[in-house]
């Protein structure tokens, strides 16, 4: 969780706007405003849900509230419960967008399995992100800092710079937005917190408050979104997901921006948990004990196969039990130890299981193996039909630049951009950034190249050490 207080600390402008006596209210103002009592309104300064102006010259001056923060929190409709933790909100946040890998991503946040059914229950309601959004300000501080053109153009070209609000409006054909003058930001984004600590630290070289560019013009000021450890977003992701970009928007103090953010959410309804399979009413039925029989027709259609035995001595049964638990977490990969746990296997019976399953894989089912995380996914043979049913169009076929460098990678991974050069006898600079682009690659904590669970959906593998060996390997 962000420690607001020691990001206010690094500098003076933490602000969302300039505090004076119009753009700030008292205590009082906002308890009435809020129809709330004053202690509510301390409460609501110290999560940061609302944001205090900075002190009077002497530094003893009455605490003042920015009333920008103030509308902001009318304008999301007032709190019902507790802002969620910043890992609960992210979870909320993916459940909530419709984009797979940016919802697998917040769900691997959750520390406890429970945390998830406790997030699926509170989509469940039939809230709108709009209801929720004051729920939701804990998943990152928002502060604006003015930068000098050539520190703006450097961060922009920052690959952990996530867009969203206004700078997300031209991926989102929010034209009305984009065309808006005198916006109070125009750039808009989510940074890790070692990113903006880097970034400050430029700042405080300066020693000016307001920089100004080299031909004397004044920074225009931009808004950072900084989320403390775990970062939410996936690698090389560089706009947020429209329902995230729409809601950020009800931040800025501009009447355009907040119907804008208003308009797209409304036209989203009631939001609903991103669920990837879901069995029909009469699947449900016929795999119930009591009413498969009195549905099933002697003679018509061959007993379902069952599984029986002790999963810690039958292989079978163990195998079982795996594809069970993966089902039951949906998109969500689990690892070794999570699954072990569940079905209380030993390491040594659990790879006998998952050999079992490389051998026998369920029909139209695979399991997929990425390290140490596990996710039951389509089979590469019946890609096509389920493509044709969601509607999704083909991806562009890679070059054969990039197909050289993605085999490179596989076979030689963890592997440096020097070594991929070397290896091929040329630059590889556009292949490696298409791969990256498209999630097929990616850097490892060394920041050397390796393949993502992307990659094995890519081939259609189901695992690393299904590669075909190379001429001359053993």
């Amino acid at each position: 969780m962000i420690v607001h207080a020691q990001l206010q600390q690094v500098g003076d402008d933490d602000s969302l706007a300039p505090a004076d006596d119009d753009q700030t209210l008292s205590v009082a103002e906002a308890a009435t405003l809020l129809g709330r009592d004053r202690t509510r309104v301390y409460a609501l300064l110290r999560s940061g849900d609302l944001v205090a102006g900075p002190d009077g010259d002497d530094g003893a001056g009455p605490v003042r509230i920015l009333r920008a923060s103030v509308e902001r929190w009318l304008v999301a409709g007032g709190s019902r419960g507790a802002p969620l933790s910043p890992r609960n909100a992210w979870a909320l946040l993916g459940l909530a967008s419709g984009d797979q890998p940016f919802s697998e991503r917040c769900l691997g946040l959750l520390e406890r399995a429970e945390e998830l059914s406790r997030t699926r229950a509170r989509l469940g309601r039939g809230e709108s992100l709009i209801d929720l959004a004051p729920r939701l300000r804990r998943r990152a501080t928002l502060l604006v800092r003015h930068l000098p053109r050539g520190l703006r153009g450097a961060l922009e070209r920052d690959a952990a710079l996530v867009r969203t609000g206004v700078s997300a409006g031209a991926a989102y054909g929010w034209d009305d937005l984009v065309g808006a003058q005198n916006l109070s930001w125009r750039l808009d984004a989510y940074l890790p917190q070692q990113a903006f600590a880097a970034l400050q630290e430029q700042l405080n070289r300066l020693d000016v408050d307001v920089p100004a560019d080299d031909d004397g013009e004044m920074a225009e000021p931009v808004l950072l979104r900084v989320v403390d450890e775990p970062w939410p977003f996936p690698p090389n992701y560089p706009v947020a997901p429209q329902p995230l970009a729409a809601l950020d928007l009800l931040d800025y103090p501009d009447q355009v921006a907040r119907g804008i953010g208003r308009e797209v959410l409304n036209e989203l309804g009631a939001t609903k948990p991103l669920v990837l399979a879901r069995r029909s009413a009469k699947a449900r039925a016929m795999t119930g004990p009591l009413v498969s029989r009195l549905l099933e027709r002697k003679g018509e259609r061959a007993e379902r196969p069952r599984v029986e035995g002790d999963p810690r001595t039958d292989t079978r049964a163990a195998a079982a039990h795996i594809v069970g638990v993966l089902w039951a977490s949906a998109s969500q990969s689990l690892s070794v130890n999570e699954l072990r746990a569940a079905v209380g296997l030993s390491r040594e019976r659990f790879e006998d299981a998952y050999e079992f399953l490389g051998e026998n894989p369920p029909l139209g089912l695979a399991v997929q193996r990425h390290g140490d995380e596990l996710r039951l996914v389509t089979a590469p043979e019946v890609s096509s039909s389920v493509e044709r049913h969601l509607n999704q169009p083909r991806p562009v076929p890679l070059s054969n630049a990039a197909l050289e460098v993605l085999a490179i990678v596989a076979y030689r991974q963890p592997i440096a951009r020097s070594g991929i050069e070397l290896i091929r006898g040329s630059a590889s600079d556009s292949a490696i950034a298409t791969l990256l682009e498209r999630g097929l690659i990616a850097h490892n904590a060394h920041h050397l190249f390796v393949t993502t669970r992307e990659f094995l959906g890519f081939t259609g593998l189901t695992d690393l050490a299904d590669l075909p060996a190379l001429a001359g390997d053993k």
